[in-house]
């Protein structure tokens, strides 16, 4: 966690044009999947957008079931400068492709497509099978630009465990790019001495880019919401705004035993229909009244 002196910056981001919200829905049940079913929160986190919509916000659903996103290598523990984000590209630089290459040719890398036309079929699975020789692809780019673009945020999640959901915490440790990744040393094949000496440096400063973004929270679940909790301290350490009243959630409990009934059940809940209006409701009305000035420069100490 980044703690120091903040100060605001001349690169202070004003954002113009029409207000964008972004929802992200982090359950992996699907209703084409074993489950069977879609999570109960993503049907509540299409609604909230559909009441922004209605006000004149611009919305984009994110379903990370639909993306790849690789884990956070935690680069940053070993210095603060070793963790780098490319605004150009949308990119930490721990993923480098945003589809599949391969190494092949004097470790030249290609697209996968490619590779298959220069290799024999058996070169091909074999480079295929070898990790050192595949670069995958990392879908990460596309929520960097989202988070980017938005001014308000809505996680939908579910409780797992006591916990939060795995796409959800793969896809929010990798939020460290967007919380302090340096720009500067882009491209250096991750030196670590060029990110000491920048530490080092008395003006050194880490960009927090999700700095006065407003968020809000749905959680749905049979355990009771434990996640929204330390969701609010994230973000909070990032910097984002969160809403009053901004959480909307659904207890579904063992009522039922086959939990054929919790879909229904719960998107005829009044209750959480109304926390869910409130919520599309005031993500728009607070995004309206601010200046809309996001990112902040933090010191590390």
């Amino acid at each position: 966690m980044k703690r120091g002196i903040f100060t605001d910056c001349k690169e202070l981001c004003a954002k113009r044009g029409p207000i964008k919200i972004v929802g992200i829905s982090s359950g992996k049940r699907g209703k084409y999947d074993c489950a069977k079913e879609d999570p109960v929160s993503l049907y509540l986190l299409k609604e909230t957008l559909k009441i922004a919509e209605k006000l004149g916000a611009e919305t984009q659903l994110i379903d990370l079931r639909e993306l790849k996103i690789g884990a956070c290598k935690e680069c940053y523990s070993t210095c603060p400068a070793q963790c780098r984000f490319n605004e150009k590209t949308g990119q930490c630089d721990c993923y480098h492709f945003k589809s599949d290459h391969m190494f092949i040719h004097d470790e030249h890398a290609v697209p996968i497509e490619k590779a298959y036309d220069l290799l024999t079929k058996e070169q091909f699975f074999d480079a295929y099978n070898n990790d050192n020789m595949l670069g995958k692809r990392d879908d990460m780019h596309v929520v960097y630009k989202a988070m980017m673009e938005a001014d308000g945020v809505i996680f939908a999640t579910s409780t797992a465990y006591y916990s939060r959901p795995a796409l959800l915490q793969n896809m929010l440790s990798r939020f460290c790019a967007l919380d302090g990744g340096v720009e500067d040393l882009w491209g250096d094949g991750k030196n670590l001495h060029n990110s000491v000496e920048y530490a080092r440096k008395h003006n050194a400063k880490y960009k927090q880019r999700l700095y006065g973004k407003f968020v809000g929270f749905i959680n749905c679940s049979k355990e009771g919401d434990s996640v929204t909790p330390d969701l609010m301290k994230a973000c909070t350490m990032m910097g984002m705004k969160i809403l009053p009243l901004g959480v909307a959630y659904r207890v579904n409990w063992y009522n039922d035993q086959t939990h054929r009934s919790d879909t229904k059940e719960s998107l005829k809940d009044k209750f959480t229909s109304s926390l869910v209006k409130h919520l599309g409701t005031e993500m728009f009305n607070e995004i309206k009244k601010s200046q809309r000035k996001y990112g902040m420069y933090s010191k590390v100490v």
